[in-house]
């Protein structure tokens, strides 16, 4: 598959981050956790993000060090192949905590590559 380049696939994160962002809009944990619809779509698309992240030149991800992009990867990773015993909790705290500075992130990675979000 030719490289389609890191705007490409930062976009498909910022995309897909926003598109967690809107689905878990005005929910409390409780509530995320009760609503099948919205814990599918977040994890199908923590799934996407964790995708679009694996095919990112690490050298690109290295101009933001304070993510770490590693576990988005392994998320990704337990998402597709460990769904099972995901816990719903740890997937809250991932979206509530650790989505929007990845988020942020990957807006002044897709700028320093001329791209606007």
């Amino acid at each position: 598959m030719p490289d389609r380049g890191p705007a490409s696939d930062l976009t498909e994160v910022l995309n897909a981050s926003d598109r967690v962002m809107a689905y878990v809009a005005g929910m409390d944990e409780a509530s995320f956790s009760a609503s099948m619809i919205a814990y599918d779509a977040v994890l199908m698309n923590l799934l996407v993000i964790g995708e679009a992240i694996r095919r990112i030149n690490p050298a690109v991800l290295a101009a933001e060090p304070a993510i770490k992009w590693p576990l988005a990867i392994g998320l990704r990773n337990r998402i597709a192949h460990g769904y099972e015993d995901i816990e719903p909790d740890k997937i809250w705290l991932t979206v509530a905590n650790d989505l929007p500075p990845l988020r942020a992130a990957v807006v002044r990675l897709l700028a320093a590559h001329g791209q606007r979000p």
